[in-house]
């Protein structure tokens, strides 16, 4: 016991000598500068995007940098809304330092390879949470898009109340329906600018439904009075739409069944093999190169498959 006090003492103070060592020679001092100066560069740069996404939403031609598509993430998977203060520059320094860490964790267990596996899988799986919470968001909006022209045309709406009637609905509806709405209401009487309030309710959600609705509304309102036209049109247009999405949900299905039966029939024909052969297919597969080949091949029909559900639920 006294030894490994012994070491921890001398650790101790090699490390504090070391620690001094760095501020006596101000290579600390470089580094909270350099940090400092990175800092105030990525607050510059999220400002300078925020500015570019505002007037973005006014150009014919969108303009859509990495910095803009990271912005246009945070808001269609609903992270903004319960972590207010994240932007594109934190995320990515977060996203950097947890790939770091799960490399090194990665190395430290099964050396370089194993670095490399846990990042490629970390990326992978923010990946799919990443769709996953759009395509929850999607599927609210999708379930609260019916009751939201629904209360909409329950009203004679005209123009000059639109945004008014949105505080007295959004109350009775779901996230993030709600809060865009109570946002777009604080915006137009903060800004007075209602034909923009609608344009960036529009870019916050990604439903193509919900975005062409409020399009319509925004182009209504410059040029007529009267929305019972546009709300009976839409409800037809989103009746269709619901229809088509229950044939592709239909199609999902049957494809997952037959993923499924493939992937029963993989392991039905490995066991088979691993009968003829005596055993040992388990090890042909997770230390040879064509086991190797082969796992990496379902893994990516796997992937494939995947995204492509995702993009289909769109």
């Amino acid at each position: 016991m006294i030894k490994y006090f012994e070491h921890a003492a001398v650790f101790m103070f090699l490390f504090t000598g070391f620690l001094l060592l760095l501020l006596r020679s101000g290579v600390l001092r470089g580094l909270r500068n350099m940090l400092i100066r990175a800092k105030v560069s990525m607050e510059e740069q999220d400002r300078k995007t925020k500015l570019a996404l505002r007037n973005n939403l006014q150009d014919f031609e969108k303009k859509n940098s990495l910095w803009m598509r990271i912005e246009k993430e945070l808001e269609y998977t609903g992270i903004r809304r319960k972590v207010p203060g994240i932007t594109a520059g934190k995320s990515v320094v977060f996203l950097t330092v947890s790939a770091v860490v799960f490399f090194l964790l990665g190395t430290l267990v099964k050396g370089l390879p194993g670095g490399v596996t846990a990042v490629v899988i970390s990326v992978m799986a923010g990946g799919f949470i990443m769709q996953g919470l759009k395509g929850r968001n999607l599927k609210a909006v999708n379930d609260e898009l019916p009751k939201f022209l629904d209360f909409l045309g329950n009203y004679s709406l005209t123009s000059g109340e639109l945004i008014s009637i949105f505080s007295q609905i959004s109350r009775y509806l779901k996230e993030p329906l709600r809060s865009v709405l109570e946002e777009c209401e604080t915006e137009s009487k903060m800004t007075g600018d209602v034909k923009l309030a609608l344009i960036s309710m529009a870019d916050k959600i990604e439903h193509p439904q919900f975005k062409q609705f409020v399009r319509n509304l925004e182009i209504t309102a410059r040029y007529s009075a009267d929305f019972s036209s546009l709300v009976s049109d839409s409800r037809r247009s989103m009746r269709e739409y619901l229809s088509q999405s229950r044939d592709r949900k239909g199609m999902l299905r049957e494809a997952g069944i037959n993923m499924g039966l493939l992937l029963i029939m993989s392991v039905v024909v490995l066991l088979a093999v691993n009968l003829l052969i005596g055993g040992g297919i388990g090890q042909i597969l997770l230390e040879t190169m064509p086991g190797h080949l082969a796992v990496a091949g379902m893994t990516l029909i796997l992937v494939l498959f995947g995204f492509q559900v995702f993009t289909m639920n769109k």
